[in-house]
């Protein structure tokens, strides 16, 4: 059983912890009339990464495997891309986050259905969870760029 969830676990707690550190940097350098508004929802992005950053490292030690230690193994983990341009405006910040988004849901959908599968409830509660907030979050970046309809 947990090997099954290991992998889609490992995968969403590594891409989940890429997405934070961008967005966290994102929130040092937004910059100008949108920056009030811009900085606040980076915050509350940030903040809901870390928080589920632990739960997701938790979970993989209820599996009885190690969480990766280092940054190294982290980003060898992730299929997020790192922001390697040294400036963006914070609309360019923001769609970058609003298709990260997308890769975060596409791992947790994945972890929520293997843990269904498992009969693991506990696990699929809290990635349910996962879901029903990032999607609130994406639909709020989506509006801030004006794409929240297609």
């Amino acid at each position: 059983m947990s090997d099954t969830l290991v992998q889609p676990l490992m995968q969403l707690f590594a891409d989940n912890f890429v997405v934070y550190y961008k967005s966290h940097g994102f929130h040092f350098n937004v910059e100008g009339p949108t920056f009030s508004q811009d900085h606040g929802l980076l915050n509350e992005i940030y903040d809901f990464l870390w928080a589920s950053h632990d739960d997701l490292g938790e979970q993989i030690r209820q599996l009885d495997k190690p969480a990766p230690r280092s940054l190294k193994e982290i980003l060898d983990l992730s299929d997020i891309k790192e922001s390697v341009k040294a400036r963006l405006d914070n609309k360019d910040m923001l769609v970058a986050l609003s298709a990260d988004f997308d890769d975060l849901r596409e791992d947790a959908q994945l972890l929520y259905d293997a843990a269904g599968s498992c009969g693991c409830g506990g696990l699929e509660t809290l990635v349910g969870d996962y879901l029903k907030a990032l999607s609130k979050l994406h639909w709020k970046v989506k509006a801030t760029i004006g794409k929240s309809f297609k």
